[in-house]
């Protein structure tokens, strides 16, 4: 299948940013929308709850943290996008609608507000992904906390010299019945 991407050096270190551009495979943990210093609170919080040694357990906890941080991020994708597909209004939003001095304003204000849940949304989650396709992200992203969460636990029960098992059952799904 021939390419169809772009073929220069400009236009293919433009294209390799597009993870960034988004949330959803983005390698840098923190996006331009979102505060570097929330992201460094969550990663100490993580290093000092769950105490890694070591450069392996750092790297482990690391991973913990992205995962539960991209995971927060769908949260908020999907609280964007059901502010934006009903009548809710943040308090603060509302406070400011009630303060216009027109109608004018009030619908300025609000085509301004919707456009920048809009905005932050489409940031955080690209394109039109449906409930389905949010829902497995999710648990894609649950999935790889627990592995990594198990395989960090294991690690530190070997590093005390214990024994940890060699096989570990998740078991989740739907509920039955």
């Amino acid at each position: 299948m021939p390419q169809t991407g772009p073929k220069g050096p400009r236009g293919k270190a433009v294209v390799s940013r597009n993870a960034e551009k988004h949330g959803v495979l983005s390698t840098t943990p923190v996006l331009d929308i979102e505060d570097p210093a929330e992201w460094d609170a969550h990663l100490r919080g993580m290093i000092e709850s769950l105490q890694p040694e070591g450069h392996h357990e750092t790297v482990l906890v690391h991973n913990i943290a992205t995962y539960q941080w991209r995971k927060s991020r769908v949260v908020r994708y999907e609280t964007e996008m059901l502010s934006l597909n009903t009548d809710y209004e943040p308090e603060r939003e509302t406070l400011q609608l009630f303060n216009a001095k027109s109608v004018e304003e009030v619908v300025a204000l609000a085509r301004n507000n919707r456009d920048r849940r809009q905005f932050i949304a489409t940031r955080l989650i690209p394109g039109e992904m449906t409930g389905p396709m949010i829902m497995r992200y999710e648990g894609h992203l649950h999935r790889l906390y627990t592995q990594t969460l198990h395989e960090l636990e294991a690690a530190q029960t070997r590093r005390k010299g214990g024994t940890s098992p060699l096989t570990r059952f998740d078991i989740t799904g739907p509920p039955v019945g």
